[in-house]
């Protein structure tokens, strides 16, 4: 497969100018206060990158706002130079770009002046682009607007108007920049088919968006930038699953610097729990691990950590480092750490955090305690079989996994079971499962699953929960 893009260090450099003057007057002035005084910062929007991408890739460039993605395209498509490093594109290869919403069109002009301005863009004289212009104006939906100028189309039908034209150039190379932003679900459906289309012909795709599922859709690989920086280069699910990782790492470093929440907020709804007794659980599970031998230098991995009702003590408990939560649900995650380790006096840097929807544990191995509180019941059956598979994998030779669950005691009833103040149901959230099944879950996954209530001497849960420890045949 032939290379369509080579770079090795490539930097780009642009200079902020911050008060900069525009009059003699301003100019004056900043001669007699520094403080208004022009000052030159510079911004390095990509440092030393090196990327590679051959013919018929599709490459998702994902990261956060002010990452460098728009800059790559740019470069790439030959908009801006690079200050530093090298980057070569394949001669004589024809590249359409969504790059920017206007770019390449006139306000004033009308849709069919447009598009005769935007192909000249291209490097298409007049004679090229007028056979395809039939296809262009109809795969708009815009023949009733072609004769109208440009000021009066809404933000969706202009970007209709750039695809279209971008669709039917027949480029070798197609570069997008968040083209799903803009438009109806119409839209969006007809640029992935045509999107995909142009995978099938074997064309080169780089595509900057914020959505894992656009990003799903469309690449078969994922470039993670961030600061500038490629963090990432490989396959899509692990990609994305980096690209939350860093987010959420730098989410949360910026919320817990705002200090501890008011002591009002207590009842937050991450500490909302079916049964309630959020504190008393966590309580119960982290005496529990004492009792079952955990000491301060064990690793331990929090599956469904959540809010932190364990995770809390756990982190004050065990040395920096060996405490690792894993979570499906990004938001509780997030607010069990903005929330609850500065009103515990502790930092997200005691330990670490991650969340996917693949249970993706990683490097993580040879544990020896894992434990979940209060996760099961937020799971369907297979869900659960997918955390237990995950789990086991990872556990050393005697490693155990213990795991609270609401207990159906009677297997062949699927009616809800009323505890008290609420009810847990077979076939929704809050569930319960009979402990006959989930053991042979558990089996069928070459695990051993055994009931220990009461066993540790912790007395019974707050909840009511069941406990159980699986550990590896």
């Amino acid at each position: 497969m032939s290379r369509m893009i080579e770079s090795a260090g490539l930097s780009k450099r642009f200079l902020l100018r911050h008060n900069r003057s525009g009059s003699l007057k301003e100019r004056f002035l900043g001669m007699l206060y520094s403080s208004q005084r022009e000052r030159v910062e510079e911004f390095w929007a990509l440092r030393n990158v090196t990327l590679n991408v051959d013919a018929g890739e599709a490459v998702g460039v994902v990261g956060r706002n002010g990452s460098g993605k728009s800059t790559l395209l740019r470069l790439i498509a030959g908009i801006h130079r690079p200050t530093t490093g090298t980057l070569a594109v394949r001669r004589g290869s024809r590249i359409a770009t969504m790059i920017e919403l206007g770019v390449g069109f006139h306000s004033e002009l009308t849709g069919i002046e447009n598009v005769y301005l935007n192909a000249a863009v291209h490097g298409l004289s007049r004679d090229h682009i007028e056979p395809l212009l039939p296809a262009i104006v109809e795969y708009s939906g815009l023949t009733a607007f072609m004769d109208v100028p440009l000021k009066n189309y809404s933000s969706g039908m202009s970007m209709r108007l750039a695809f279209a034209i971008a669709a039917n150039l027949d480029p070798d190379m197609l570069l997008l920049d968040e083209v799903f932003a803009v438009g109806d679900e119409a839209f969006q459906r007809q640029c992935v088919q045509t999107i995909q289309r142009f995978r099938a012909d074997g064309k080169t795709i780089l595509f900057v968006s914020h959505s894992s599922a656009a990003v799903r859709s469309v690449c078969d690989r994922v470039c993670l930038l961030d600061h500038g920086s490629l963090l990432f280069d490989g396959d899509v699910a692990h990609g994305l699953d980096e690209y939350e990782r860093v987010a959420f790492q730098r989410t949360i470093a910026v919320e817990t610097q705002q200090g501890p929440p008011p002591d009002d907020q207590g009842g937050a709804w991450h500490r909302v729990l079916p049964g309630g007794r959020w504190a008393e659980g966590g309580e119960w599970a982290f005496d529990m691990l004492q009792r079952e031998g955990l000491q301060p230098g064990d690793v331990v991995l929090d599956v469904g950590c959540g809010g932190l009702s364990i995770g809390r003590h756990l982190l004050a408990f065990l040395e920096r480092g060996r405490y690792w939560g894993f979570e499906v649900n990004h938001a509780l995650l997030l607010a069990g750490v903005s929330m609850e380790l500065p009103r515990a006096g502790l930092s997200y840097n005691f330990g670490h955090f991650f969340h996917n929807h693949d249970f993706d544990l990683g490097a993580l191995d040879d544990l020896k305690f894992v434990v979940s509180e209060g996760f099961f019941s937020r799971m369907p059956l297979n869900r659960i079989a997918r955390c237990i598979a995950a789990v086991i994998r990872r556990l050393a030779a005697g490693g155990r996994f213990f795991a609270t669950w609401y207990d159906n005691p009677d297997p062949n009833s699927f009616v809800p079971i009323q505890r008290g103040g609420f009810a847990t149901y077979a076939d929704v959230e809050p569930y319960h499962y009979p402990f006959t099944i989930l053991a042979g879950v558990c089996e069928a996954l070459g695990a051993r699953a055994e009931r220990i209530d009461g066993r540790t001497g912790a007395g019974t849960h707050p909840r009511g929960e069941s406990l159980m420890v699986i550990s590896r045949m």
